[in-house]
């Protein structure tokens, strides 16, 4: 049968493959979408570190049904009740180091190697997804306005070649090309003509911002690891073993045979400067190591398993205005690119596609109707991610004692009952993952579409504040 309308998908990560499989779930047999996957790499890439499925992905992995083959690839599988999920301790000491939280979660943590869940998201792509290699979008151009507003998108790759497309979703990361094209054409569109728009106060939030932080990342052998100590906690816990203005995040994945290692630190006053050089790069093991000097001896016995460590800029999109126009839309990083401390950000464009994608596979969606689908979606989805954001943020500095009001790491008397403190504290940070469930932004999405069909499409201002 002919498509009802095409969908162009930017990005063939997590978040990307999500979307295209929440196509593929929910699509109707006799309403059919054309969908293409542009990946700027030669492949879709399936190296990678670890990732973690917290409770509210874990609840769209069960909508999707497949949470039992994630269940399989996991160091652990999920089981009912309230387990430690995290192990926050004391470490930039070489004695007395001590976990003083271990938070719990509903399930536990679940981790696996960031190429065993691409690998599931592939297998349920829809049949008719076609994936597109080795092209980079460099931008987009909307065109060809008909009489019902609806407009043809065309998309420019940076190898000379175009494509077009009616629904264009941008799931390619922090520095992504769409939510650049995005926000040109609304500022060209909408903006003063004299402020260019990385100095418009609406506008600059699509430009990312550096944190000031870097990630040492690599994957340790477990083996390697059980040689020097077999009991340290990494080779089965989920730990952040926190120091000052520096931590490290260890947890096993690929069924407990590698260690994900990642090590922070944060360079004072580095925050929303220019950051110089690559974003990702490799770097000496001894640039690692010299980070950690003095550290515990858990921490120490990880450091001397590193091999190849890569360094990662974290970079951050904090408060964006808005994240459709027309009918374009993003999703994940591309919107809410946030720090990794809540182990947080796939799961979160899993979040995003999973909201969008179902309204999108509705067969009562027309492509007339696209731009109110796109507008609901950011009408949930939006304001919650970039609470994410922040909420990310200050727990990172509780992390590494920099928090503003939470002890700061320094010689005090009850260095105990501060640290228990700070623990009850994180923890805190953390509800969001269970105050609300996923559920419930879901059926909060539906009403809203199933008002904007009755509707036809046109949304009242009294609807929009409901939302």
């Amino acid at each position: 049968m002919s498509p009802k309308f095409r969908i162009s998908i930017i990005g063939g990560g997590p978040g990307g493959l999500a979307f295209a499989a929440v196509l593929g779930r929910y699509e109707q047999h006799d309403s059919p979408i054309e969908v293409h996957l542009y990946e700027a790499g030669p492949e879709i890439t399936t190296v990678g570190a670890g990732i973690s499925v917290w409770t509210r992905t874990w609840q769209v992995m069960e909508m999707l049904g497949l949470h039992e083959e994630l269940a399989d690839q996991s160091v652990e599988r999920p089981s009912e009740g309230m387990k430690v999920g995290f192990i926050f301790r004391r470490s930039d000491r070489p004695r007395e180091s001590y976990n003083f939280l271990e938070m719990l979660v509903p399930s536990g943590a679940t981790t696996m190697h960031r190429a065993e869940m691409i690998h599931i998201l592939q297998r349920h792509l829809p049949l008719s997804c076609q994936i597109h290699t080795s092209k980079r979008l460099i931008h987009y151009d909307e065109v060809n306005r008909g009489i019902n507003g609806c407009q043809t998108i065309v998309l420019y790759f940076s190898d000379g070649t175009t494509a077009e497309t009616d629904v264009l979703v941008g799931a390619d990361g922090v520095r992504s090309a769409t939510r650049t094209a995005m926000y040109n054409i609304v500022h060209r569109q909408q903006c003063s003509s004299s402020t260019n728009r990385s100095d418009c106060s609406r506008c600059a939030p699509a430009t990312p911002k550096w944190t000031g932080t870097v990630a040492y990342r690599c994957l340790i052998p477990a083996d390697k690891l059980r040689k020097l100590n077999p009991r340290s906690q990494a080779l089965s816990k989920t730990l952040s073993y926190c120091g000052k203005g520096r931590h490290v995040v260890s947890y096993p994945i690929s069924h407990g045979k590698l260690i994900n290692f990642v090590g922070f630190y944060t360079h004072p006053g580095g925050e929303g400067t220019l950051y110089e050089g690559r974003w990702v790069q490799d770097v000496p093991l001894e640039e690692v190591l010299e980070k950690y000097v003095g550290w515990e001896p858990e921490v120490e016995e990880m450091l001397k398993c590193i091999e190849n460590p890569s360094k990662w800029a974290i970079h951050v999109i904090e408060s964006l205005p808005f994240s459709v126009h027309g009918q374009v839309g993003l999703l994940g990083d591309a919107v809410h690119a946030m720090t990794t401390h809540f182990g947080a950000g796939a799961g979160q464009a899993i979040e995003d596609a999973y909201i969008l994608g179902r309204m999108l596979t509705d067969p009562r969606t027309t492509l007339d109707l696209v731009p109110e689908v796109l507008r609901i979606y950011q009408s949930i989805r939006l304001p919650f991610s970039s609470t994410v954001v922040s909420l990310a943020n200050e727990t990172g500095l509780m992390y590494e004692f920099n928090a503003p009001g939470h002890y700061d790491g320094s010689d005090v008397p009850d260095e105990r009952g501060c640290l228990e403190q700070l623990g009850r504290d994180i923890a805190q940070q953390w509800s969001w993952q269970t105050d609300e469930t996923f559920f419930e932004h879901w059926k909060r999405a539906e009403k809203a579409f199933e008002e904007a069909v009755a509707n036809e499409g046109r949304t009242s201002d009294e609807q929009w504040a409901r939302l």
